[in-house]
């Protein structure tokens, strides 16, 4: 019977349920995205791109614009932590100049793919502007990050923003649906007769609530009308139990960005160790991406090929001349490297005597022949 089989989906007293679960995993994919991608960003932005000519380091406009103002609206600190973290977020960035020589960043472009031709980009859109020319490859500073695994997890977060969106609709509908039970006192042998008359007053009852803002339902004798809410209340997580599902999302992402996930979590243990994994297989790989990119579009060919000029990173992760004071103190003086050689390793200039071999005296070999190496 129609009065007894309409509307009998049940489902919605789940729906609050669900949208919690889908919406918690949403937010906690997307936080821990931001917190590793932002660290990683963060440890980008404190490089130092030294342009190197003669083995010396120079301060022209190309240095300005790498190391002081990148454009017109942002430092140089504020515009690599964007463009590390738009090269890891969505795994590729270009950058344009403008007839002022500024870097900026485009937030949406179009590749053209040719097979024997340089690529060309069009449709560049910088903060709503777009661009009407088209960029040549070589016009332009275009990273790739190629890593496919944090694509398809970052991928894979639009698709529980797309299921969220669904549940708040499904739920939406559900609201703006009338829902109600009716109990009905009826005798053996009327049945039929009032389930007709009952089908008739509940048209009536439905039609008055679709036409009007305020409707009143008579009650009678053996007939009971009673809405039914859409809904049963949210499940919470406790406070641990949340933590702990940001943490495990948080662990997913740095694993896959190749973040030691103690430096996220801010543990103290292993630190050291933790920072050099950090630096050997996550921060050295993107500066190298960055750097290999520069020396390709900012210097010539000739002059990269004959050693007159380079452009170089010095970031955090080079060590500090404290941290290498013994390994320097050993190379110096065993005659291996001269002192300009290890001043470069550890992204200092030159010095004008610094050319020369020094080996200090429990280094070198007597006349007989015996090694003197461990004589102090």
């Amino acid at each position: 019977m129609d009065l007894f089989t309409r509307r009998k989906d049940s489902s919605f007293i789940y729906d609050l349920d669900l949208f919690e679960d889908t919406a918690n995993r949403a937010y906690m994919k997307r936080l821990a995205i931001d917190e590793v991608l932002n660290f990683v960003a963060r440890a980008a932005s404190q490089t130092e791109f030294q342009v190197i000519q003669n083995k010396t380091p120079i301060k022209n406009d190309a240095y300005y614009h790498l190391n002081v103002r990148p454009n017109t609206d942002q430092s140089a600190t504020d515009f690599w932590k964007d463009v590390v973290y738009k090269l890891l977020h969505d795994n590729e960035v270009l950058i344009i100049q403008d007839d002022n020589k500024d870097f900026l960043i485009a937030e949406d472009f179009h590749r053209n793919e040719y097979a024997v031709y340089p690529d060309t980009f069009d449709n560049v859109m910088v903060k709503e502007y777009q661009f009407k020319r088209t960029f040549g490859m070589d016009e332009v500073i275009y990273l790739n990050y190629s890593n496919d695994k944090l694509d398809n997890y970052i991928t894979g977060l639009w698709s529980d923003y797309g299921k969220l969106i669904g549940r708040l609709n499904d739920i939406e509908m559900r609201n703006n649906q009338i829902r109600a039970t009716v109990a009905v006192d009826a005798t053996t042998g009327t049945q039929d007769q009032q389930t007709k008359k009952l089908q008739n007053f509940i048209d009536k009852v439905y039609k008055s609530f679709n036409d009007n803002s305020v409707a009143i339902v008579p009650t009678t004798r053996g007939f009971e009308y009673k809405e039914v809410s859409g809904g049963t209340g949210v499940k919470n997580l406790a406070f641990s139990e949340t933590n702990s599902v940001k943490n495990a999302f948080i662990d997913d992402v740095a694993s896959l960005v190749g973040v030691p996930s103690a430096l996220i979590h801010g543990s103290n243990a292993e630190n050291k160790e933790n920072m050099q994994l950090f630096n050997t297989y996550c921060l050295r790989y993107i500066l190298k991406i960055i750097r290999d990119e520069l020396n390709a579009k900012l210097i010539s060919p000739k002059d990269l090929m004959n050693d007159k000029m380079h452009i170089d990173s010095i970031g955090i992760d080079r060590p500090s001349i404290v941290d290498m004071a013994e390994s320097i103190d050993k190379l110096g003086s065993s005659g291996m490297v001269t002192q300009n050689e290890v001043r470069e390793a550890i992204g200092l200039p030159p010095r004008a005597d610094g050319d020369q071999i020094i080996m200090t005296k429990n280094y070198t070999t007597s006349k007989g022949g015996d090694n003197n190496d461990n004589e102090n």
